[in-house]
């Protein structure tokens, strides 16, 4: 059929097929597969699929207990829905995993959620394919004890992902500048970027907020016997590979949940006053500038445990201390279950265990090489006695 066609035209109409149906596409023929694995085509595709207005695709990530799995899965999320469109195949062995952020249909995982272990991977569950990222650079067995946070994003410039780490080092994990490293996809290394780190104390493992080309984390400035913490917003981004501090309100005295609404920066502020304990939801409405965070609205708190983030229309997101996903008007205060249930374990890990975020499909990672690390992923439980010796004395100093 392609014989009728012009190149243009041919590129035009695959370019709006779903990515699975255009793997399905790839045994064709020679010139087809050449076509669709070709880094122009991916980057083609994925800005067709990226720049869509219209998405209502969220990314939803839940833990099961019986059978003990992480389940991935695609839901509309409509004005008056949330209604699962399709389930992934969970390509790992073990289950655990945090999710450092999900950028163009790829998303970023580690294994850093107990103690010191330095398993990363890029994964694409719509071609069902992943990557293993090489060990990064600080270590326990580099560095001794460290605190660290994950960010993930893309780099419109350079047409590459990108996962920058900050790490806090020392016996007490508090090294004022901390140590910075950044990973590329298209070089496939770590490299130090740690003369841009900036004076500030990060929270360990703490989720990122993806919005303007660049990752957030929450941070603080460290206080003194006389002097309380500061809280503040450190954000990283991707294409300038720069640090900067974004204020926040000055009512902000404990850490807050940054999430991503409208495009726009947000932060949940938990605020607990005697036996009031609710959520003071921010906007800033100008990225950037300080002075142009506005207070939405405030949600009691209840039996809702986590912010995961806002709805299409304006609901919000929580995961509940039952361990149930739910959806919460502010304005009528109705509480509607999404009929997603999880389990945790315990507190810590509820932190972890629900991941929402919009999602839209993309063919990164068609074109890339299956690398050695992949083959190891599959025995990842197996490990020799040295190993098993190294992760018992990272695990042991990670409790003291």
């Amino acid at each position: 059929m392609s014989d009728y066609l012009t190149q243009d035209l041919l590129i035009d109409i695959l370019t709006r097929l779903p990515a699975e149906s255009l793997v399905r596409l790839t045994p064709v023929s020679k010139s087809w597969h050449s076509l669709i694995t070709s880094p122009k085509f991916i980057s083609q595709h994925l800005h067709l699929t990226a720049s869509n207005p219209d998405n209502d695709r969220l990314l939803v990530r839940y833990r099961s207990d019986k059978p003990k799995q992480d389940h991935y899965s695609v839901v509309l999320d409509g004005n008056d829905s949330f209604r699962q469109l399709k389930t992934f195949d969970y390509p790992f062995d073990r289950v655990g995993y945090s999710v450092v952020g999900s950028c163009n249909g790829l998303i970023c995982l580690s294994d850093d959620q107990y103690c010191y272990r330095d398993n990363m991977f890029l994964w694409n569950p719509s071609i069902r394919k992943f990557f293993a990222m090489p060990r990064y650079n600080v270590t326990f067995k580099s560095h001794g004890p460290f605190a660290h946070c994950l960010g993930f994003g893309f780099d419109p410039v350079t047409d590459d992902f990108k996962v920058v780490r900050v790490v806090q080092t020392g016996e007490d994990c508090d090294s004022i500048p901390p140590e910075v490293e950044i990973y590329t996809l298209k070089t496939g290394r770590w490299r130090y970027i740690s003369e841009k780190a900036l004076p500030l104390m990060i929270v360990e493992r703490y989720r990122q907020a993806y919005v303007n080309g660049a990752a957030h984390w929450m941070a603080f400035h460290q206080g003194t016997l006389l002097t309380c913490f500061h809280y503040t917003i450190l954000s990283f981004n991707m294409s300038d590979e720069v640090f900067n501090e974004i204020l926040v309100p000055d009512s902000i005295t404990h850490e807050g949940s940054l999430v991503v609404f409208k495009e726009s920066l947000s932060l949940f502020q938990h605020c607990v006053n005697d036996n009031d304990q609710h959520y003071s939801v921010w906007m800033m409405k100008e990225y950037g500038v300080a002075t142009s965070w506005a207070k939405l609205f405030r949600i009691d708190r209840g039996g809702l445990w986590r912010p995961l983030g806002l709805r299409k229309n304006g609901e919000v997101i929580f995961s509940t201390r039952d361990e149930d996903l739910v959806s919460c008007d502010y304005q009528s205060k109705q509480i509607t279950y999404l009929g997603i249930h999880g389990t945790s374990g315990n507190a810590y890990s509820n932190w972890h265990a629900f991941y929402t975020d919009t999602y839209a499909e993309s063919l990164v990672l068609l074109n890339k090489l299956e690398s050695p690390e992949n083959t190891v992923v599959r025995g990842q439980n197996k490990k020799n006695k040295e190993e098993e010796e190294e992760e018992k004395k990272q695990n042991e100093a990670g409790s003291k």
